[in-house]
């Protein structure tokens, strides 16, 4: 199997970690995701098989979009539908209300994980201790909405379209939005519809996939799966430097930190990274 990626469109009812391993016993190849999807939402998982595993990194940090569908006048424990009731109040807003304070959650935040989420505690998982009745202390962290809108509002039900960064929970920015409403909310339901410049119309479903016997022809190439960064084309000589760990001069490269696609002649080797017009391998495949 070459290092490739898979889009895999997730049904309701699995966790992204049941299709990791559903993939990995039916094609006997090894397989990491880029960012779990909760086991109420569907849609787009980038899987990452065989040596592509090396490249996670890049397609974790892409911004995500989803659609949500939000059931306002309930505040629940999971931020989502599974969740137990924590309280009702009642939904005396208009859409109007709702398009005004949706506008300022557009731009960089601070957001608290929920506290029914895989983020670790001490080493624990934080839904573990919840389901416990523990406290989980989360520490907020920072994150941006690049674009919120309100595709429907039908009150107390109304559907959004979020696109964020890495790292978002939209149970939380939706929970958040219910709050400064005042009449809470929850996820009713959830569907990632992109991930950077993949889009869930290109994925698979579960169910196909499940019927495979090989991945010939749905496999995306690694090299063509990062297209999103620039390339370098190097010659023999280059190359041979940048294998042995050397740096080379790149003038025409001015950015700070910039990643870049390794080519020798028409062939994949790598990741490089750039940094004050020098390049220097970052991630490189194995050598044959």
């Amino acid at each position: 199997m070459f290092p490739s990626v898979l889009l895999v469109d997730k049904p309701k009812g699995l966790t992204s970690f049941q299709v990791v391993e559903d993939v990995k016993r039916r094609f006997k190849v090894k397989v990491g995701h880029t960012g779990t999807l909760d086991p109420i939402a569907t849609g787009l998982l980038i899987l990452l098989l065989d040596t592509a595993t090396r490249y996670a990194e890049f397609f974790t940090k892409l911004p995500k979009e989803y659609l949500a569908t939000a059931r306002l006048g309930e505040i629940r424990d999971t931020y989502d539908a599974e969740g137990t009731v924590v309280e009702k109040r009642e939904v005396d807003i208009t859409c109007q209300d709702i398009h005004s304070v949706l506008k300022s959650f557009i731009g960089r935040i601070s957001q608290a994980p929920p506290p029914y989420s895989a983020k670790r505690v001490e080493g624990r998982r934080a839904y573990e201790l919840a389901r416990k009745g523990l406290s989980v202390p989360l520490k907020p962290v920072e994150v941006e909405i690049f674009n919120a809108q309100m595709l429907e509002c039908q009150i107390p039900q109304v559907r959004f379209l979020f696109c964020v960064s890495s790292g978002t929970y939209i149970r939380s920015l939706v929970h958040d939005i219910g709050l400064r409403l005042g009449c809470g909310a929850y996820v009713e339901d959830l569907r990632r519809t992109k991930i950077g410049p993949f889009d869930v119309s290109k994925a698979i479903s579960y169910e196909r996939l499940m019927t495979l016997t090989d991945l010939q022809g749905i496999a995306i190439p690694i090299w063509s799966a990062l297209d999103f960064m620039p390339a370098v084309e190097l010659d023999f000589k280059n190359a041979d430097k940048i294998r042995k760990g050397m740096f080379i001069t790149l003038p025409s490269y001015t950015k700070e930190k910039l990643f870049v696609r390794l080519y020798e002649g028409d062939t994949f080797i790598g990741v490089g990274v750039v940094e004050k017009n020098r390049l220097r391998a970052y991630r490189l495949l194995p050598q044959k």
